[in-house]
């Protein structure tokens, strides 16, 4: 008596055609790349570390005393200068006065000197003093006759100059007026 073959044998062979189908796939794959091969720990040679190398020690440099006095004079010149552009004119007038007594009758002595004139000249000084200019600018050009700031100083002394011999004409126009007035 023969029952009919069941289903349930078709279903496994289509099951196991499959899986052999999708085995045979991976052959097309990339293969992986193989792993290195192990190191013994044996075989490996390590380099000594390189000696630690100390920091370089900092050079102590001796500065000449001329040379420190001329840079604490620009300093103080520099500063004399910030003070007159934000208007302390008199803490400019302290501080070129303190280059005069560290330069002397050196650079940056000159430059100090042409500053204190332009701080007698600057028509925002509420002390503006001309005649004071033209000494200080008078000094430079006696004092220091090869710095390059003679000539200035010698333009600004006939400027200077004129406008006082102008402002003398004035007052004597003036006084005319009034005597003929009267």
């Amino acid at each position: 008596m023969g029952r009919k073959p069941s289903r349930t044998r078709q279903h496994l062979c289509v099951c196991l055609a499959l899986l052999e189908l999708g085995s045979g796939c991976t052959i097309f794959e990339k293969p992986s790349p193989k792993p290195p091969p192990a190191v013994e720990p044996e075989n490996i040679v390590v380099p000594p570390a390189p000696a630690p190398v100390p920091p370089p020690k900092p050079e102590v440099i001796v500065e000449p005393p001329e040379v420190r006095e001329r840079r604490e004079a620009q300093e103080s010149l520099q500063v004399a200068q910030q003070l007159m552009a934000r208007g302390d004119y008199e803490g400019a007038l302290r501080e070129s006065q303190k280059v005069l007594k560290q330069a002397g009758n050196q650079a940056p002595g000159d430059e100090a000197l042409f500053n204190m004139g332009l701080v007698y000249v600057n028509p925002k000084n509420p002390k503006k003093d001309n005649r004071r200019a033209i000494g200080f600018f008078n000094q430079v050009v006696k004092s220091y006759p090869d710095s390059p700031l003679t000539e200035q100083a010698k333009i600004w002394v006939g400027v200077l100059d004129a406008m006082e011999k102008l402002k003398q004409v004035d007052i004597e126009i003036e006084e005319k007026k009034r005597d003929r007035t009267r």
